[in-house]
């Protein structure tokens, strides 16, 4: 060459099967989103499909990654005719560096800073394949030890995991792999109604379905249709449809909605809902149907008519007459049996309290009860059976009472006899001849035993009838307090058995604090294997999108293992859970509820017990470290439970297994976390070495600094808090150069005059306004 210019360098474009460092760039626009966009060696541009991020057992929700950014690279968009844009890590830097404006700086950092792909982050990747705007990589595991096999294809009935890719009012497509989507339509998004399908299932949301069907498409792709109503995925069995509905065959369902006009049934394992008319819904005139049945109810229709020509309309009847000669109406007629026997003991069928309400009996509270009875007897009328029994059941004191309404009860034949009055003599014949007291003195000694005996037999049915009466006394108050906190709502803050949480469970399913509370009930009355089957119940009845819900249950249950189980029941319980919920939060869950049984049995003092939950919890915690190695989370939580113990040796070789386990870019987050932990069970001064060398190293860093200053006012020293803001307004006077926008140091004087406000005094507060008229002055 005549000029003299050396010949430009163009390094080789990366291969399929090439593993190769990118680094993420979130100013190019996302090609499929969701995904992440990367730049490579010599300029060239990355994709990856969020299906690669990382292993399909680590899948999580990644709604950032589904959101389309409006600026982009040049070249990268619609105008760039396909062509590649090359980017270069030094174009990049410019371009941040003439970005005006310190405050978008800072938003943008804050963004990155809380994205699990900030803007910035090497990582490392396999190339799978090439195409004209950008190469497909992988930053998966087991793409990065060599496995480069797609996906396989999913066949029909196949619960499968993805990622929304779109969403319109028609229904959502779901991304299954890189290669392969699927299609839900907008029926089969939720059993129940959507009013916005664009809100609920955000690009990026992780959903899970159930395949319908498989089939190939013109050019050779696989066309997958899903469905994700929670009653298909949690169905074993083959759903009822409208083909297999019969008039008068009977079917159980659950009331939808409910009208002036009638009330709205779905069947159960079923899509078919029909209509229960007003004038079908009672056997009796029902005025309004809204105060007779609600939404939730579980109730039982029979298939009065069925118009096909009409859209397959169904009309349901709920009258109770039509149920009555069904097998399983037998515990309506247990309940009717229970009427019966209330309505006895109000005095309708029974006689024990019919004769309490007599208008013409003696009161046996009366001052003149003796004279009333005399008198009485003395006019030759038959004493009042009543005045008797109510006399008896008062006299709690008489053990020779000569009642006899504990025999009325159990003898009715006995209820038409007069009063016993025998007490030796006979008061009809007591003016009677001397001859007739003679023809009778044979018998007087028999009637003298027999008297004896039935007043000994009265007197112990009288005490059995007191301790009934009593006893329903306290039961008819009972119901009472019960009608009376029903009526006012406070039965559902405090349930006291099993039909008040399930009432509560109709109108709240998703509750997982009723569910955790139907479970401790039935730990306190020591019946565990009711309250495993509680918790299994709910894993069935909340719906899979609450999964929090779920979570929380899970929780308890494993809890419950835990404290009554063995150990493989606990780690059956963790398999399970791990397989329906995030198996990193399951297994943070139990290191945490270990953390508190070794709490627990530190405080108690016994040095077994101590040990062995010691031993468990050290197991458990090496076990998650183990199974999440890159997830900081896990790391942090075992070092804040070695602290905790005082194991600070051994808190300080985990912190550098963990720094040689994560990602460089989780580092800081990590330090920052230990420091904090040391200067809340450690040891302070170490917390400031390692605080001191994370500001050191990042000197951008304003949030590191508060939270620097915020450990050393909780921990009331002052002064040296006062001291880490003099470094930064005045910097000459130490050797940490902080780098902070005008608007970054307005925060900081905010923050220095509000600690002064809670702690200090006046003269502290005119310092920091003194120092902040000095900042303001020096800066013009």
């Amino acid at each position: 060459d005549g000029d003299g210019e050396r010949p430009a360098f163009k390094p080789l474009k990366a291969r399929k099967g090439d593993v190769v460092a990118g680094r993420i760039n979130s100013r190019i626009r996302r090609l499929g989103p969701p995904s992440v966009m990367l730049s490579l060696r010599g300029g060239y541009i990355g994709r990856c499909c969020v299906t690669e991020v990382s292993d399909m057992d680590e899948w999580e929700n990644l709604v950032e990654l589904g959101q389309t950014s409006d600026s982009g690279v040049p070249g990268t968009g619609g105008d760039g005719k396909g062509q590649q844009q090359v980017v270069s890590d030094s174009d990049a830097d410019h371009s941040r560096e003439n970005e005006d404006g310190d405050a978008s700086d800072e938003e943008q950092e804050q963004e990155d800073r809380h994205s699990d792909f900030p803007d910035g982050r090497y990582v490392m990747c396999r190339v799978l394949g090439g195409a004209k705007t950008a190469l497909d990589v992988s930053m998966r595991r087991q793409r990065l030890d060599g496995d480069l096999e797609d996906d396989p294809v999913p066949g029909p009935n196949d619960m499968v995991h993805g990622y929304v890719t779109c969403t319109s009012k028609k229904g959502c497509f779901v991304r299954l792999s890189r290669s392969l989507d699927a299609r839900v339509i907008l029926k089969e998004l939720s059993d129940d109604f959507v009013p916005d399908p664009g809100a609920m299932f955000p690009p990026g949301r992780l959903v899970v379905g159930k395949v319908k069907t498989v089939r190939d498409s013109k050019g050779g792709k696989k066309l997958v249709d899903i469905d994700m109503r929670e009653s298909v995925l949690l169905s074993g069995e083959d759903r009822i449809s409208i083909d297999d509905i019969e008039v008068n065959e009977k079917y159980t369902g659950v009331v939808t909605r409910v009208e002036t006009y009638g009330a709205f049934v779905k069947i159960d394992n079923s899509d078919v809902s029909g209509l229960a008319h007003v004038t079908e819904c009672s056997d009796s005139f029902v005025k309004d149907v809204q105060n007779l049945y609600h939404p939730g109810d579980l109730v039982k229709v029979q298939v009065v008519s069925l118009d096909r020509e009409k859209g397959n309309r169904l009309a349901f009847s709920l009258k109770a007459s039509n149920f009555v000669d069904d097998s399983d109406s037998s515990d309506d007629d247990d309940g009717n049996e229970d009427a019966m026997d209330v309505d006895s003991d109000s005095g309708e069928v029974g006689e024990d309290h019919g004769d309490d309400d007599d208008d013409n009996s003696i009161d046996s509270d009366a001052s003149d009860f003796v004279a009333k009875m005399a008198a009485k007897m003395a006019a030759g009328g038959d004493v009042d059976e009543d005045s008797e029994d109510e006399s008896s059941s008062e006299d709690d004191d008489s053990d020779s009472s000569g009642s006899d309404s504990e025999d009325d009860e159990e003898e009715p034949v006995a209820k038409t006899s007069a009063m016993d009055t025998n007490v030796g003599f006979d008061w009809d014949t007591a003016i009677s001849s001397k001859p007739q007291r003679e023809e009778s003195s044979d018998d007087d000694s028999t009637d003298t035993s027999s008297s004896d005996e039935d007043d000994d037999k009265a007197a112990k049915s009288s005490h059995k009838s007191r301790k009934k009466a009593a006893a329903r006394k306290r039961e008819e108050e009972e119901i009472s307090r019960r009608e009376a906190a029903l009526a006012d709502g406070t039965a559902d803050e405090s349930p006291e058995n099993a039909a008040d949480f399930e009432r509560l469970l109709a109108s709240s399913p998703n509750d997982s604090e009723i569910w955790i509370k139907y479970m401790a009930w039935h730990l306190s009355l020591a019946d565990t294997d009711s309250a495993r089957n509680v918790a299994n119940r709910a894993f069935d009845r909340i719906e899979f999108r609450q999964e929090g819900e779920k979570l929380n249950v899970w929780t308890a249950l494993l809890t419950l293992e835990l404290k009554c189980g063995t150990d493989k029941s606990l780690n059956d319980a963790i398999d399970r859970a791990s397989q329906q919920n995030n198996p990193k939060q399951v297994y943070l869950r139990v290191c945490e509820q270990l953390d508190k049984e070794v709490d627990a049995a530190a405080s108690v003092g016994g040095s077994t017990d101590l040990d062995t939950a010691t031993k468990r919890a050290d197991e458990m915690f090496a076990k998650a470290c183990k199974k999440f190695k890159s997830k900081k989370s896990v790391w942090i939580a075992h070092l804040q439970y070695l602290l905790k113990g005082s194991r600070h040796e051994e808190a300080h070789s985990l912190l550098k297994r963990s720094l040689q386990s994560l990602p460089q870019y989780k580092h800081i987050e990590v330090m920052s976390k230990f420091a904090q932990i040391e200067f809340e069970h450690g040891s302070a001064e170490r917390g400031r070495t390692i605080f001191d060398a994370l500001l050191g190293k990042n000197p951008k860093r304003m949030d590191l600094l508060f939270v620097y200053i915020d450990k050393e006012v909780k921990c009331g020293d002052l002064d040296k808090a006062r001291a880490l803001f003099s470094s930064v307004v005045n910097p000459s006077s130490s050797d940490r150069k902080f780098k902070f926008s005008d608007k970054q140091m307005k925060s900081l004087f905010k923050k220095w005059f509000r600690m002064e406000e809670e702690h200090g005094d006046e003269d502290s507060q005119e310092r920091v306004k003194d120092e902040a008229r000095a900042f303001v002055s020096k800066s013009k």
